[in-house]
């Protein structure tokens, strides 16, 4: 669940719900311009059905909310039941453009507890923060370098529940460009990773989920010298 994408989606949602009330307007209103024309009918000898337009919203409503939860389920964000206000939405960014990912799953089908995964995370320099995940950040600037995320939805930490937590594994990742060179900011979020996994017993995956091997460490490596060039020849 990286930043930027979670942005985006409120972005999108925020859209819909705004064009929902362009597009339908007030339920309350409508049901009085009804009532009005009703009134003013003459009695006829036929009953007259008029439409309800309100069923009409609802099923599209309802369909929109159906596409906007299956979004969030594929990216890991737990579906919820209120509105985005405005004034929620975060303003727009640009996309990313290269996000590098590693998984640490606990090993063997036990449970990593809220505490040793505090625990963990502290010793190997990471700290609590933006978006309720844990973040390397500059010393100067306190700019993130890369974060680490819960591997079970919705991807966050409850900071109130430690003692109560548990889960399979973490997510950590890096978006490119950062506050940091690339193959710094890389050498950096491995060894962390490597720290994190030695500290939790865990297994550590690449990003299709397979173990994480020396030829993958150094393919990883490799994209990162391509960026770095394609990155100068912009410049």
């Amino acid at each position: 669940m990286d930043i930027s994408t979670f942005r985006w989606i409120l972005i999108i949602v925020g859209v819909l719900v705004l064009g929902s009330i362009f597009l339908f307007g007030s339920p309350e209103k409508r049901r009085k311009q009804r009532a009005s024309r009703k009134s003013n009918r003459r009695t006829r000898d036929l009953p007259r059905k008029e439409p309800v337009l309100d069923a009409d919203a609802a099923d599209e409503s309802e369909s929109d909310s159906e596409q906007t939860s299956g979004t969030q389920t594929e990216l890991g964000i737990a579906p919820t039941t209120d509105e985005p206000r405005e004034s929620d939405l975060p303003p727009p960014g640009p996309p990313p453009d290269k996000i590098i990912t590693l998984f640490l799953r606990a090993r063997d089908n036990h449970r990593i507890t809220g505490v040793d995964l505090l625990e963990a995370a502290l010793k190997s320099g990471m700290v609590f923060g933006d978006r309720d995940i844990f973040h390397r950040v500059m010393d100067d600037s306190e700019d993130i370098i890369f974060s680490m995320a819960n591997l079970t939805k919705p991807g966050y930490f409850d900071k109130t529940a430690w003692n109560t937590f548990e889960t399979i594994g973490v997510t950590i990742f890096m978006t490119l460009p950062g506050p940091m060179a690339a193959l710094d900011a890389w050498n950096a979020m491995l060894a962390t990773s490597r720290r994190v996994a030695e500290l939790l017993h865990a297994d550590l995956l690449d990003e299709t989920h397979s173990t994480f091997t020396r030829q993958r460490e150094g393919q990883i490596r490799e994209e990162l010298r391509e960026y770095l060039r394609s990155q100068q020849a912009e410049a």
